[in-house]
């Protein structure tokens, strides 16, 4: 009887450890597939992010490249190295187109505050603004030069033929649109 009694204490502790390693690797497989499932979510996050932060870089190199082209646009029209001359317009002489009473924006040009600028500058949005030419002073932008005239030029409105003469010409001289 003592035999059967350990025999059948014996088979009750094999079926007991194997129901207990069972419902551990049981528990284990399920924490295995949660954990899995958990681990596919994230990286689906990660790869999401990564594709909206990646965006969001290009997006901001693009941005970047823009403001740095509209900021070299912004010195090309605001700066220009030009060249100088001077005018007397009511001598008929140099430079002068003829009618000396008014200018292109129908003022009245004044020595040393009136300039007249090339087709190029006016492009540029430069006619009828103020313009610091270094090393002179400040000249408002009232008049045009004959069309004809090619590249960045600037004629410096002077009280007499003799000074506009005089002045002669100025090569590669900065000038900066200030308005």
């Amino acid at each position: 009887m003592k035999l059967k009694n350990n025999y059948t204490l014996m088979l009750f502790l094999t079926i007991l450890t194997s129901l207990l390693f069972s419902g551990l690797f049981i528990s284990g497989y399920i924490l295995n597939n949660i954990n899995a499932k958990i681990i596919a979510s994230l990286n689906l996050e990660n790869q999401d992010l990564k594709r909206r932060v990646s965006f969001y870089e290009n997006k901001e190199i693009y941005f970047r490249a823009m403001i740095n082209s509209k900021e070299k646009q912004l010195i090309t029209i605001s700066k220009a190295n030009v060249t100088l001359t001077g005018y007397h317009p009511w001598s008929n002489g140099i430079n002068s187109d003829g009618y000396p009473q008014t200018t292109a924006t129908m003022t009245m040009p004044v020595a040393g505050r009136t300039c007249a600028i090339s087709s190029e500058l006016v492009n540029r949005g430069w006619l009828g603004k103020r313009i610091y030419i270094e090393g002179i002073g400040v000249f408002k932008a009232d008049d045009r030069m004959n069309p004809g005239l090619d590249g960045l030029r600037i004629d410096l409105c002077m009280g007499s033929l003799q000074e506009a003469l005089n002045f002669g010409k100025m090569k590669n001289i900065l000038a900066i649109n200030i308005n």
